[in-house]
C-alpha cells in the first residue's frame, strides 16, 4: 500500500506540472497566408520553413505555425533563433544552443543521479521494501528516470510532433543499449549468462517491443493500451517474485536432503571463462541484476549492505553530495560553527574530487557545479550511507524554505490564485517559512531529528520537478535542432536524446564488466531498456490521456517501421543466437552487435531523410 501511495504522489506531481501549459492563440491572418503556401497549416511541420525563400518571413512562419509552438518549457528556442536575431546569425545561435543542450544533459544526469536517486534509496529503506521489490521498482525507476522524464516531457507537449521525440528516444535508446553497450560489454571478456533469467526476461522484452510496434502501427495509444503496459510490468514483477520464492523453497528442501555441509550452487551456469560466478543468482531478474551492488554474499546472493542504488552508478556521475556532507560530519563537528557547516554542505565541487580529477573531468566538475548548487539549496537530501544520513541543519533549513516556492514557479503556477485573490506562491512561501522555522528551532547541528525521514519524500517531489523541468527544455531544444537541420523529431530522439541519456550506461556498464562483473553489466543492458519501454509508454501516455481526454496519436511512417524493426531484430537475434552458443557471450559476438546497430542507424537516418 505504501508503494502504491508513493507512485500515486509521483503521478500527481507530474500531472500537475503538465497541466499548467499556456494555450497558444494563432494569428488568423498569418495562418491563412501560409495556409495558401503549405495547404493545411495544422499539418505543416516546423522544419518546412526551409521552403520559404525569403528569410524575412521565417519569423512570421514560426509564430503562426501550430507545430512550432513551445508552451511546455520556459524558453521558446525557435522564436529566439528566428525572431530575435538576423537569419545570417543562425549558425552562431545553433552553436550556442548546442552548448546549452550539453549543459542541460549534464544537469539532467546530475539531478537524477545525485538527488533523485538518493531520495528513492532512502524511501525504499523507509518503506522496508524487500531487495527484489526495491530492485524492480524503486531502483529501476531511479536508474531510468532521465529516459522516463524525457518521454513524459515529449508526450505531454502540446506540439503534436513532439511525441516523435519520445518514440525515437525510447526505441532508439533500447536498440543502442542492447546492441552497442551490450556489445562493448561482451568485448571485455568471454562469459556465460544465467540461462533461466535471460530467457524469461528476453521473452518479456520481445513481447513489449511487439506490443509497442502494434500500437505505433495503429497510430494511437488509448487508455487501455497505456494501462496495459503497466499491467505487463506488474505481471513481470509477479513472475519474478514467485519464481524466486519457488527457487528458494527448492534450495531449502535440497539443503535438508543433502545436509547443511553440502554446498548448493546458486547458478548452474558457468561463470567467467567456465569458473563459478557469484555475481548474479540464476533466478535473479535482469532488473535486479542491473541494480545490485558489487559486494555480494557468496552463498546467498544478497547485498552485504543496505544500499539499494546500483553499485556501478558512481561511475556515471560525480556525487558532490557525499563528500561535501562528509566534510561537515567529521568527528569534531561539535566545534564547527553553523556557518562552516553550511559552507561545507553547499560546496558544489568537493576538494578531493577536484584534486584527483584530470583536466577533462575538471571541466565536467565545473559544469556540474551550478546544478549541484541550485539543487542543494532547493532539494532537502538524505544520504542513506552517510554519517547522520547527511544531516546538515542550516542547509536543510534553507532548502525547506526555498523548495515550496520553487515548485510553484517551476510548474508555472505563479499566476494561480487561491481563496479569492490570494496567490498560490504566497501560500507556498508561508509553508516554506513554517517548515524552515520548525527545522531550525527544533533541531541541532550534531544529531538528525526524528522527522528527518520526511525530507526524503519532500526531496523526491522537488527532484521530480527539477528533472521534469530540465527534460522539457531538452525536448524543446531537440525540436529546434530538428527544424534547423531539417530532420524529423523522431531522428532527433533516436540520436541525440537516446545517446545523451545512454552515455552513462556505456561508461558504467563497460567499467563494471572490466572489474569482473560482465554478467551484471549485461543484465543492465536488457533490464534497463525493458523498464524504460514499459513505464516510458505507460506513464506519459496515461497522463496525456487523462489531461486531454483523447487517445495519444502517434504517426506511423517508414521511419517508425525501421525503428521497431531494428529493436526487434536485435532482440530476436540475441534471443536465438545465445542459446545456440550455449549462452556464451564472446568478443566476436559483441562486434556483431555493434555492426547491427551501425546498419540500423544508417537505414534509420536514410529513412528519416526520405532517401529510402
Amino acid at each position: 500500500m505504501k508503494l502504491v501511495v508513493f507512485f500515486a504522489v509521483f503521478f500527481l506531481v507530474t500531472f500537475c506540472h503538465s497541466s499548467h501549459a499556456e494555450a497558444f492563440t494563432q494569428p488568423t491572418n498569418a495562418s491563412l497566408v501560409f495556409g495558401q503556401i503549405f495547404g493545411d497549416i495544422h499539418d505543416t511541420e516546423c522544419r518546412e520553413y526551409h521552403k520559404i525563400k525569403d528569410s524575412s518571413l521565417w519569423c512570421t512562419f514560426i509564430k503562426t505555425t501550430p507545430n512550432c509552438q513551445m508552451d511546455e518549457g520556459f524558453v521558446n528556442y525557435l522564436k529566439g533563433a528566428f525572431c530575435s536575431f538576423v537569419p545570417r546569425l543562425l549558425p552562431l545561435i545553433s552553436v550556442l544552443y548546442a552548448l546549452w543542450l550539453i549543459f542541460l544533459f549534464i544537469g539532467l544526469g546530475t539531478t537524477a543521479e545525485g538527488f533523485f536517486c538518493p531520495s528513492l534509496e532512502y524511501i525504499a529503506h523507509n518503506l522496508k521494501l524487500s531487495q527484489n521489490i526495491a530492485g524492480l521498482t524503486i531502483v529501476a525507476f531511479g536508474n531510468g528516470s532521465p529516459d522516463i522524464f524525457s518521454a513524459i516531457a515529449a508526450f505531454t507537449n502540446s506540439n503534436p510532433t513532439a511525441a516523435g521525440v519520445a518514440v525515437g528516444a525510447l526505441l532508439g535508446a533500447a536498440t543502442f543499449v542492447t546492441t552497442v553497450v551490450a556489445g562493448l560489454v561482451a568485448t571485455t571478456q568471454t562469459f556465460t549468462l544465467a540461462q533461466r533469467p535471460f530467457m524469461r526476461d528476453m521473452t518479456f522484452f520481445i513481447a513489449a517491443a511487439f506490443w509497442a510496434f502494434y500500437l505505433i502501427y495503429t497510430n494511437e495509444i488509448n487508455i487501455y493500451s497505456s494501462v496495459g503496459f503497466l499491467g505487463l510490468y506488474v505481471f513481470y514483477v509477479t513472475i519474478v517474485i514467485v519464481g524466486r520464492y519457488i527457487h528458494q523453497r527448492q534450495r531449502e528442501k535440497l539443503k535438508k536432503l543433502l545436509g547443511d555441509v553440502a554446498k548448493i550452487p546458486e547458478d548452474s551456469s558457468d561463470g567467467i571463462n567456465g569458473s563459478p560466478s557469484t555475481s548474479m543468482d540464476e533466478n535473479t531478474p535482469l532488473l535486479v541484476g542491473a541494480s545490485r551492488n558489487n559486494n555480494m554474499k557468496e552463498d546467498g546472493g544478497e547485498w552485504i549492505d543496505s544500499k539499494l542504488r546500483s553499485g556501478h552508478h558512481d561511475e556515471k556521475h560525480l556525487h558532490a553530495n557525499e563528500i561535501s556532507v562528509d566534510s561537515c560530519c567529521i568527528e569534531d563537528d561539535d566545534h564547527q560553527s553553523t556557518l562552516l557547516i553550511f559552507l561545507h554542505g553547499i560546496n558544489p565541487i568537493p576538494r578531493d574530487d577536484w584534486n584527483e580529477a584530470k583536466h577533462i573531468f575538471k571541466i565536467l566538475l565545473l559544469c556540474q557545479a551550478p546544478w549541484n548548487f541550485v539543487c542543494k539549496i532547493t532539494i532537502p537530501i538524505i544520504l542513506l550511507n552517510q554519517h547522520n544520513n547527511g544531516w546538515n541543519r542550516p542547509l536543510n533549513s534553507l532548502s525547506l524554505l526555498i523548495s515550496p516556492i520553487f515548485c510553484v514557479f517551476a510548474t508555472k503556477g505563479g499566476s494561480i490564485n487561491i481563496v479569492g485573490n490570494f496567490p498560490l506562491w504566497s501560500f507556498m512561501l508561508v509553508i516554506g517559512v513554517v517548515m524552515s522555522t520548525i527545522c531550525w528551532l527544533f533541531t541541532d547541528n550534531r544529531t538528525k531529528p526524528r522527522f528527518h525521514w520526511i525530507f526524503a519524500y519532500i526531496g523526491f517531489i522537488v527532484a521530480v520537478v527539477w528533472t521534469y523541468t530540465i527534460a522539457n527544455e531538452i525536448v524543446n531544444l531537440l525540436q529546434t535542432f530538428g527544424a534547423i537541420l531539417n530532420v524529423s523529431n523522431v531522428i532527433m530522439g533516436l540520436t541525440f536524446l537516446a545517446w545523451g541519456n545512454s552515455i552513462g550506461d556505456v561508461v558504467a556498464d563497460v567499467a563494471l564488466a572490466r572489474q569482473g562483473f560482465p554478467r551484471m553489466s549485461l543484465s543492465a543492458c536488457f533490464g534497463g531498456p525493458l523498464f524504460n519501454l514499459l513505464i516510458g509508454i505507460c506513464l506519459p501516455c496515461t497522463i496525456t490521456i487523462i489531461k486531454t481526454g483523447k487517445p495519444v496519436q502517434v504517426a506511423f511512417t517508414h521511419l517508425e517501421a525501421v525503428l521497431c524493426a531494428g529493436l526487434l531484430t536485435s532482440l530476436c537475434l540475441t534471443f536465438i543466437v545465445l542459446p545456440i552458443r550455449k549462452f556464451r557471450m564472446t568478443p566476436a559476438y559483441g562486434c556483431v552487435l555493434v555492426v547491427v546497430y551501425i546498419l540500423f542507424l544508417t537505414v534509420a537516418i536514410l529513412a528519416g531523410l526520405n532517401v529510402i
